[in-house]
């Protein structure tokens, strides 16, 4: 239903935790919320009698949207009195709050692969706006020996030929760390003879301690000024948070870009705010001199208390308001049923124990670190404190060590892709040459694997894959001379390719190049060997998830959406069925029969079925598994019903329902035993399952209607012709898809119709239950 890009795109932690807060402090709880990230104290009276001058003056119509004359005015004042350097106007644009400014520079600056060079910890926002620019992150994890800053040797070797841009949170949210002249200079010497631009978020320029004197990245000369994006505003040095004004400055080409953006977006800020802001330019700084001794009375007494806990370090940090002290002494600890592994679990364990808010390092990057803001007042710091002491007091090293060891691979690539079966025998070779350069005598696996009496020989550099295949296929017979029926070449690392497949029927070969994804290599193989038995021994394969009930086999296909894993692993809790298939049989008939194999050794399971079937999740952590999510902050699932909410966040080392991605190769003897998993079924009865406003909940099909149903494949639950993709028999598993092939299938199906039974199936009408019991009613 979402685009893909808002899918992989993650909600703010920090905006989630502070909802969090809020929610708890609404049902009564004590909350004491180290989180916000902005100053407790008012803005300051004269700015708001300049709001309050702008309404009784009538100044509240749109303004220009790079922002009012008035206000740019004053940031170019701003800039050259505070900063020395000269911009004019068509150099600023204001915006909707730094954040949109740092947006508008990043949309306007990256392309699609461009690499954006991101110091961690970073604020949680640069690597989503990245990504929604698609481009990608190069994340560099600086050292709290370093004080948390980047050296300009770790600069330099990240730096490659696409590289576009890199940011610099200077001070630092959430460290503290700011970097002075000389630190400074030494990044700047690395990118000044660079095709780089540096994007600079210096908005808390005004909140630095001990006498530390800022330095702006773009005063550091003018070739470096030039190709850096100044992004500051109002909100941290004024108080003034929820007025949502910032500002860029930067050369007029890319401010036009940025101006083009946010008139595309938002438009301009909000008037009010702007007459607001220019007032807090031009006035008096004492309000930020006060703050700023207060922030930091604050910041030493927090640290000081810090250092009464064993086990934790700090940075003293220059700037900001945060302290992010490293807590990684009590991961893997344990109180009152609580098991901390991360810095999402000891957040959670500080929430649920000490009700105190914090904010996991893992949001930032930083996983052995928890963010502390001390925008609060001196009583709720002290209490706070005294609090998070007291909680941690409690953790202890649990009696039973807890094993979370998950063979789990991540692989690059996560989805399968896009396969080509129109190859000549010419392409077939180049592209096999092409292939064996990447398969190098020290990095090559190879296997021969029976897949339904069709020996299949797989040819890779990926250990990945070859571990996955080993586990998944009976091996073919160990001998040298054996020559296999087919081939499978799976090559990554290929330069220039983009992860693609290919298949050749006339040799039976198969090329995958550029993915590590188990899921692309395992469909291709069936293909091939679906295509190879076709010919060999006339078998056909239906793609379904199957079982048997008594002696009778049956089937359920159809599209996403029909509900068909809910139902099917509801049935398979009935004590007299047996588990046969999840995904795909190969087909012989005879007389009286419809005899199915399943081919496979293991059952390649998406791992969110444990949502529709728990006891799978057990099985798992002793399965191969591929993809699976190992960090809250890279759920996929957004509507998560957790009754305790999420699993990670409460110190769990994964989570199988966090992605559709995310896949186990479990053994099928571990459902039930011995006896609740058949090799062999004869299929008696065919379910289709479809999903729409139908009449009935269940009614029995003649052939040529079902097999006019199975040909179109309607996808999305939906069995009636619309604008959705069609999947032939559902089955994506087909190499080669000619004319020819669904002709051949049709008359297939209409074999198998003859000895069997076939039932439309509308899960609209009824509960998962009673869906289940009227299948069994049919299969009785």
């Amino acid at each position: 239903m979402l685009a893909d890009r808002i899918n992989k795109l993650n909600v703010s932690p920090t905006m989630k935790i502070a909802a969090k807060a809020i929610s708890m402090k609404a049902e009564g709880y004590d909350i004491i919320d180290f989180s916000v990230g902005e100053p407790d104290l008012p803005t300051p009276d004269h700015i708001k009698d300049a709001a309050r001058k702008a309404l009784d003056i009538n100044y509240t119509k749109y303004t220009m949207n790079a922002g009012s004359i008035e206000l740019r005015k004053a940031i170019a004042k701003k800039l050259k009195d505070e900063n020395g350097l000269d911009y004019k106007l068509n150099e600023i644009i204001v915006s909707n709050g730094a954040k949109q400014a740092i947006y508008n520079a990043i949309m306007t600056l990256v392309d699609e692969g461009d690499e954006v060079i991101i110091p961690a910890p970073f604020y949680v926002s640069y690597p989503e706006m990245v990504n929604l620019a698609k481009g990608k992150s190069v994340v560099v994890n600086t050292k709290e020996e370093n004080g948390f800053k980047i050296t300009p040797a770790e600069l330099r070797e990240a730096i490659t030929s696409n590289t576009k841009v890199f940011i610099l949170c200077n001070p630092c949210n959430p460290t503290g760390t700011a970097y002075n002249e000389t630190e400074l200079k030494a990044l700047a010497d690395v990118l000044e003879d660079e095709e780089i631009y540096i994007l600079s978020d210096e908005i808390y320029e005004k909140l630095v301690y001990d006498d530390f004197k800022f330095t702006s990245f773009a005063s550091l000369g003018e070739k470096i000024k030039a190709k850096t994006v100044i992004v500051n505003g109002v909100s941290k040095a004024f108080s003034m948070t929820g007025w949502r004004i910032g500002y860029a400055a930067a050369v007029k080409e890319i401010i036009e870009g940025c101006n083009k953006v946010q008139s595309h977006s938002t438009s301009g800020a909000c008037s009010i705010s702007q007459m607001a802001s220019d007032c807090a330019l031009l006035g008096s700084k004492d309000f930020t001199i006060n703050m700023v001794k207060e922030f930091q009375r604050r910041r030493d007494y927090v640290l000081s208390r810090l250092k009464e806990i064993p086990g934790i370090t700090c940075h003293k940090p220059e700037g900001a308001f945060y302290v992010f002290p490293n807590i990684s002494s009590y991961f893997d600890k344990e109180y009152n049923g609580t098991y901390v592994r991360n810095s999402y679990g000891l957040a959670n364990y500080l929430l649920r124990e000490g009700k105190v808010v914090v904010v996991p390092g893992e949001a930032f990057g930083g996983d052995n670190y928890i963010r502390i803001s001390y925008t609060t007042s001196m009583a709720n710091l002290k209490e706070g404190i005294d609090r998070i002491i007291s909680a941690l007091s409690k953790l202890e090293s649990p009696v039973k060590s807890k094993i979370f060891d998950l063979s789990n691979a991540k692989t690059r690539i996560k989805r399968p892709i896009e396969l080509e079966t129109s190859i000549n025998i010419e392409t077939r070779n180049a592209l096999v040459a092409e292939a064996e350069v990447q398969l190098k005598y020290d990095n090559y696996f190879e296997w021969n694997a029976n897949i339904n009496n069709v020996v299949v020989q797989l040819r890779t550099n990926v250990p990945h894959l070859y571990d996955f295949w080993i586990e998944n296929w009976y091996p073919a017979q160990l001998k040298p001379e054996l020559k296999p029926d087919g081939i499978i070449y799976a090559a990554f690392g290929v330069i220039g390719r983009e992860p693609h497949a290919f298949y050749n029927p006339e040799t039976n070969t198969g090329i995958l190049f550029n993915t590590d994804n188990y899921g692309s290599l395992r469909s291709l193989a069936f293909g091939l060997v679906a295509d190879i038995a076709n010919k060999k021994y006339e078998m056909n394969s239906i793609r379904g998830m199957s079982a048997d009930y008594k002696g009778n086999g049956f089937v359920l296909v159809g599209p996403k959406g029909a509900k068909k894993t809910e139902i099917f692993y509801g049935l398979l809790k009935n004590d007299d069925i047996t588990f046969h298939s999840t995904d795909i049989m190969f087909v012989s008939l005879n007389d009286k029969k419809i005899l199915a194999e399943n081919p496979e050794r293991k059952i390649y399971i998406p791992t969110f079925t444990s949502a529709a079937f728990p006891t799978l999740a057990d099985l798992f952590y002793r399965s191969k598994c591929e993809n699976v999510i190992s960090k809250a902050s890279e759920c996929e699932t957004r509507d998560c019903q957790q009754p305790n909410g999420c699993d990670m966040d409460s110190g769990y080392p994964y989570c199988f329902k966090a992605s559709k991605d995310s896949y186990a190769m479990l053994d099928p003897y571990w459902i039930g035993g011995m006896y609740k998993h058949l090799k062999e079924i004869n299929i008696r009865t065919i379910f289709i399952m479809k999903s729409d406003s139908g009449n009935d909940q269940i009614r029995q099909l003649d052939s040529n209607e079902a097999v006019s149903i199975l040909e179109k494949g309607w996808s999305s639950g939906l069995l009636t012709p619309s604008d959705h993709k069609t999947l032939p028999f559902y089955n994506l598993h087909f190499v080669v898809n000619t004319p020819e092939k669904i002709e051949a299938y049709k008359t297939f199906y209409r074999e198998v119709f003859k000895k069997s039974k076939c039932y439309l199936v509308n899960v609209e009408k009824g509960t998962e239950e009673e869906i289940q019991k009227s299948i069994l009613d049919v299969i009785n």
